[in-house]
């Protein structure tokens, strides 16, 4: 099945020791080991390879040259447009980086497929599961020349230097006439903190454009394509339009000044758009805020997801021909950051935004995103236990899905969409979204069905009236009228199962053999995603683009059901979610002991949690009252439960 072999390849790399090691050689950086490691031990710089002799396809990865060679560098051998994303090394995208490509494809080829052939050739072996970890780790931290990943050596049993900064390599703005580059406002994260925060600045793409990139009245550009980079300490970033009237004067944006660059600090007017220089945007001061959720002035969509232009947790609109975006050619963007800095010095935060013009022909289809945040706060993983929540999301009727992916904090261990309403069939939670798969094996979770099947049905072929899924005697009944024309066919349209206006006898034997043996999706077969990393998580890409169900379907019959499985401290018990080290404004009340006792429930007071209920040992004094439910909240110590993705409507 999609996407198992992946899963199993990342609980492999989970599985992972990360020991203290003593070794002959320490690495300066990530890429130096992987230089090591994957392209000297691989004899990727062998003579008949990628050497510096006669380089096969134009690429020299020997020591001193490979770097230049491969981050964002165009590939010779395989046709790409422009505006396509693909290059030898894309940073902070694995899925349009031909060197993850070619490699994965040789360890994962049922998930994976590289344009020309995978790699390495000349007799060597694939990489194994924990070299390919290390290549998306250096990939998904930046690809930097000179950073340390954290956790990356460990793999491969090696040494490294202690991390530090990463910072990623610039986004290259589009060539002129091609598209136009959006930044961010900088941002400086102090050591060992985290926040999420919203912001605002202005831009102004007026004579930019080429007029067959434009809307018919001129006020709105068409873009093909969207390419984004941030620096590697984001966990993410969404990037909104504001819908609303407020002008960007307003005071309620907050005050004004020059972020980066040599002006920064100073007061600017956010109109004046050269002001700050070229290394500068004049932004807003940045407020603490989830998802931007009441943030502004209240009168247009921030924070809902539905203005959203970009999403770090989202892909590109080139996986589609004819699809195309659209944004005003001058106006505010809000920038929802959520960034953590684990290093001991400062560290920036720098995010492009490259937009690519859509020619006419590119001009056929209009995308549209949507963030599933109805059940954000479902899970409630206790202390030292665990948690599996499901939920059901409705897609637009008519909609074809181009990409989906999810969104979960470090608790979220693996993350499920199902195409189909899967839901409890009776019992106590008759009609509550579950997982055909039941409770997650070797985990304290409670059966959703509580005894009963999980159940996603088929559409009927004929016979289903009202929607729900399901052929009922009254709708058999009505049936039979059609046929006989004693009730009209708009009673039940449904029954016209092969659409030649008329109700016939085999519609009606279906339709009864429907009501009697109802067809259910099978669980396999109806497994569209599955990741099982919260940090990295999957972008699955449909190519074509996936139909749910017809125009005019519905809603059931366009359901998807996603569900999600917490471990807090089940599994580790380091890893419980504890009071003392949570985060300022995370939610957290001890439920049971962290120290002494580790996993007795108790009840500590919040001045002075070490009490002697916690103690190993009467009068040990070694007890500490620290641990809580993993609840919901904005901090990657908190948790939520996100499904989002992309599409279009013909």
């Amino acid at each position: 099945m999609i996407m198992q072999r992946i899963a199993m390849g990342l609980v492999l790399i989970a599985a992972a020791p990360a020991v203290a090691q003593e070794c002959d050689k320490t690495y300066d950086s990530t890429f130096d080991l992987i230089q090591d490691v994957i392209f000297e031990a691989k004899g990727c710089t062998s003579v008949t390879c990628h050497s510096s002799a006669v380089p096969a396809g134009g690429l020299d990865l020997t020591e001193g040259n490979s770097y230049d060679q491969l981050i964002d560098q165009r590939v010779q051998s395989v046709a790409t447009t422009p505006s396509s994303n693909l290059r030898r090394v894309v940073p902070i995208s694995k899925i349009n980086s031909l060197l993850w490509l070619n490699l994965a494809a040789a360890v994962l080829p049922d998930d994976w497929s590289a344009p020309l052939r995978p790699m390495p050739l000349g007799g060597f072996a694939p990489l194994t599961f924990n070299e390919l970890e290390l290549v998306r780790m250096w990939l998904e931290y930046g690809a930097t020349r000179n950073g340390v990943v954290p956790g990356a050596a460990e793999l491969v049993d090696a040494c490294s230097e202690p991390p530090g900064r990463l910072e990623v390599e610039p986004l290259t703005p589009p060539a002129v006439g091609t598209g136009v580059q959006l930044r961010a406002p900088h941002q400086v994260l102090p050591p060992t903190s985290e926040r999420e925060t919203c912001f605002v600045s202005y831009y102004d793409l007026r004579g930019q454009i080429p007029a067959e990139s434009l809307s018919a009245d001129g006020t709105r550009l068409r873009f093909k394509n969207i390419e984004a980079r941030q620096d590697p300490l984001s966990h993410h970033a969404v990037v909104m339009i504001y819908k609303g009237a407020t002008t960007i004067e307003s005071p309620v944006w907050g005050t004004f000044a020059c972020r980066g660059g040599a002006m920064d600090g100073v007061s600017c007017n956010p109109r004046d758009q050269g002001f700050c220089g070229d290394d500068s945007i004049c932004g807003s001061q940045p407020i603490n805020s989830l998802a931007c959720i009441g943030f502004g002035p209240g009168d247009a969509g921030i924070g809902t997801g539905e203005d959203t232009l970009f999403n770090t947790m989202a892909s590109s609109l080139a996986v589609e021909t004819g699809i195309y975006a659209e944004v005003p050619v001058e106006g505010i963007l809000v920038w929802n950051s959520h960034a953590f800095n684990v290093s001991e010095e400062p560290a920036k935060l720098d995010i492009w935004v490259n937009l690519y013009f859509a020619r006419p022909e590119d001009q056929q289809h209009l995308l549209e995103r949507f963030v599933d945040i109805s059940q954000i706060g479902k899970m409630r993983p206790p202390a030292y236990g665990a948690d599996q929540v499901c939920s059901h999301s409705v897609i637009d009727d008519g909609a074809l899905l181009l990409d989906i992916t999810s969104h979960t904090h470090k608790r979220g261990i693996k993350f499920e969409v199902f195409e189909g309403r899967f839901a409890c069939a009776g019992g106590a939670n008759d009609g509550q979204p579950c997982t055909p798969f039941g409770p997650e094996p070797d985990f304290p979770v409670d059966d959703l069905c509580a005894g009963a099947p999980c159940e996603a049905p088929r559409t009927p072929r004929s016979g289903d009236c009202n929607g729900d899924l399901a052929v009922v005697i009254s709708e058999l009944i009505t049936g039979v009228g059609i046929a006989l024309e004693t009730r009209p066919m708009s009673d039940c349209p449904r029954f016209d199962g092969n659409s030649d206006g008329r109700v016939a006898i085999a519609e009606l034997v279906g339709a009864v053999q429907y009501a009697l043996a109802p067809e259910m999706r099978d669980g396999e077969e109806s497994l569209l995603y599955t990741t099982l990393t919260y940090a990295d998580p999957l972008v699955r890409q449909f190519l074509p683009a996936l139909a749910l169900a017809p125009r005019g379907a519905f809603p059931a019959e366009r359901t998807l059901t996603f569900c999600a499985l917490y471990d807090n401290g089940f599994t580790d018990p380091d890893d419980v979610k504890r009071r003392s080290t949570s985060p300022s404004g995370s939610g957290c009340f001890p439920t049971h002991c962290a120290e002494g006792a580790i996993g007795r429930p108790c009840q500590g007071s919040f001045d002075d949690a070490r009490n002697a209920s916690c103690d190993s040992s009467p009068g040990a004094g070694d007890g500490f009252c620290d641990a809580c439910t993993a609840d919901f909240g904005v901090t990657t110590d908190d948790e939520m439960f996100v499904l989002t993705g992309s599409y279009y409507i013909p």
